[in-house]
C-alpha cells in the first residue's frame, strides 16, 4: 500500500471512528436497533432493485435507439425527457396515487419508479458509450457477417462497457442516495426511519448517524468498483 493509499485509509478511518462516537444514538434499545437494521435493508433493496431495472431497461432503449427507426426514436428520447425532466418525488408519488393506487405495498411501487428513472439516465450513459466505440469496429463485425445483435453483443459492448462503467457506478451512487424520498409514499427506509427515531429522542443524532452510514455504504460501493475497473484493464 503506497502512502497515498494509507493516508486515505487512516483518514476514512478518523471520519467513521469520530462520527460513530459523535452521532450514535446510544438510547436505542434492542427492538430500536433491528427496526434500523431491517430499514437498511430496505434501502439496499430499493437501491439495487432499482439498479437492476434501470440498467435492463437503459440498455435495451440504447439498442432500440441506434436500429434509427425515427418514429421509435421519438417515442425513446420523450420517455427520457420526462423522467429526466421531472422530480423524483412527483413521480414516486404519480406511481403510488395513480397507476398502482391499488398495490397495497409500495416498496415494489418505489422499486419501479426508481428503475424507470434510473433507465432513462442509463440509456443516455450506454449511448454515449457505444458512440464512443470507434464506427469501423460495426463496420468491420458486419463485414465478417455478423448481424447487428451479434455485432453489438460480441465487438461493440465489451469494449463500451469499460468507458461506461464509472458513469454506471455514479448512477448507482445517485440512486441510492435518491432512495431517501421514498418516505413521502410511507415506505419506512433508513432515512425515514431515523426521521422517526429522532423524533421520539428529540436529538438529530439518528439522522447524522443516518448520514454517516450514507458515507460508509458508497465508500464501499465504490471500492467494488474500481476493483472492478482494475480487473476490466488489466489486459489493456
Amino acid at each position: 500500500m503506497n502512502k497515498q493509499n494509507l493516508f486515505r485509509v487512516l483518514f476514512f478511518t478518523l471520519i467513521v471512528t469520530l462520527g460513530v462516537i459523535y452521532t450514535y444514538p446510544t438510547e436505542l434499545n434492542e427492538a430500536q436497533k433491528l427496526a434500523y437494521l431491517k430499514s437498511y435493508g430496505v434501502t439496499l433493496g430499493l437501491a439495487f432493485g432499482g439498479i437492476v431495472i434501470g440498467i435492463a431497461l437503459g440498455f435495451f432503449l440504447a439498442f432500440l435507439k441506434f436500429l434509427n427507426i425515427k418514429i421509435l426514436n421519438f417515442f425513446i428520447d420523450e420517455y427520457i425527457d420526462i423522467l429526466r425532466g421531472t422530480p423524483i418525488i412527483i413521480q414516486l408519488l404519480i406511481f403510488s396515487v395513480v397507476i398502482f393506487s391499488t398495490w397495497s405495498n409500495n416498496f415494489y411501487v418505489a422499486i419501479i419508479a426508481l428503475g424507470l428513472n434510473s433507465s432513462a439516465y442509463v440509456a443516455e450513459i450506454v449511448r454515449s458509450g457505444i458512440n464512443s466505440v470507434d464506427k469501423g469496429q460495426m463496420e468491420a463485425a458486419r463485414a465478417m457477417g455478423l448481424n447487428y445483435y451479434a455485432s453489438m453483443r460480441e465487438i461493440v459492448m465489451p469494449q463500451a462497457t469499460k468507458n461506461i462503467l464509472p458513469a454506471l457506478a455514479n448512477e448507482f451512487i445517485s440512486l441510492f442516495k435518491e432512495t431517501s424520498v421514498v418516505g413521502y409514499i410511507s415506505v419506512v427506509d433508513i432515512t425515514m426511519q431515523s426521521k422517526s427515531l429522532q423524533a421520539v429522542f428529540y436529538n438529530p443524532k439518528p439522522i447524522l448517524f443516518t448520514g454517516l452510514v450514507y458515507y460508509v455504504s458508497i465508500k464501499f460501493f465504490t471500492l467494488l468498483v474500481r476493483i472492478l475497473e482494475k480487473r476490466l484493464n488489466r489486459h489493456d
